[in-house]
């Protein structure tokens, strides 16, 4: 496969567009982006020029640079979400990138600089094959049954009106840090409402501006028996309510 076919099946992977998407958008046949990806055939100069301008790079690039070794980034303009930078595997499949706890701090720095994302630890699984995805781990029992060291998996959302709310995300801020909470977002006041599902604690709110990623929810890994996790979660529950039968009483007295 010759350089710029890589590029150009890099590219359009990234954007997450199918063959027959790329080949509309540049008014050509779909087995003509077929023969580009694999290299068999080259498009001529008006057709590099209007591939260029799709996936909004210069033609220069799109010819000379290795893309798929992790310098590409996504910008969604609309939302004006930071870009996104992420690495890429030698047969042009993205990686997830594993931020573990000791990462955190450098990853809130760095998390746009491809060279630094390129360092990280990096992990695959089969079900997750396309899209963009990156791997936290989970800090503190905020989240029960999620516990504290398991590995949250989750895909990138590239504008806040794609949150939905009482999901779950990975929030990268600026003033908290990693955060792993159920989102509701309210419009009104521009901001995002992050809860905890261990009752203890209480949410709170983020400006939208403090908001630098968001990660959606795909998949955990846990180092722990289920029915262990479970039995957290039982406890947290009845600790809520346990404080909640203390607040009331001291409400009626």
């Amino acid at each position: 496969m010759s350089r710029l076919g890589k590029n150009i099946g890099f590219l359009r992977k990234q954007r997450k567009w199918s063959q027959q998407v790329l080949a509309d958008k540049l008014g050509i046949p779909r087995p003509t982006i077929a023969g580009y990806e694999r290299g068999y055939s080259e498009p001529n100069i008006e057709t590099l020029i209007r591939m260029a301008r799709t996936f909004e790079i210069s033609v220069e690039d799109l010819i000379e640079r290795q893309l798929w070794e992790g310098e590409e980034r996504s910008f969604d303009k609309e939302s004006g979400m930071k870009i996104l930078a992420i690495s890429v595997s030698g047969d042009n499949r993205s990686n997830i990138e594993l931020v573990d706890a000791k990462a955190e701090a450098g990853y809130v720095e760095s998390f746009n600089d491809p060279s630094y994302i390129k360092e990280l630890p990096r992990m695959f699984l089969p079900e997750l094959s396309e899209g963009t995805f990156r791997a936290f781990e989970i800090r503190g029992d905020s989240m029960l049954p999620m516990r504290d060291s398991d590995i949250v998996v989750c895909s990138y959302v590239e504008s806040l009106t794609d949150v939905k709310d009482g999901e779950t995300y990975v929030v990268v801020t600026r003033s908290e840090g990693i955060v792993y909470k159920r989102l509701r977002k309210s419009d009104s006041k521009n901001t995002l409402i992050l809860i905890s599902d261990n009752d203890i604690y209480p949410p709170f709110e983020l400006a939208f501006d403090e908001v630098a990623e968001i990660w959606k929810y795909q998949a955990h890994i846990s180092f722990q028996e289920p029915g262990l996790s479970a039995r957290e979660w039982m406890d947290a529950r009845l600790e809520s309510m346990s404080k909640d039968i203390k607040d009331i009483k001291k409400l009626v007295k």
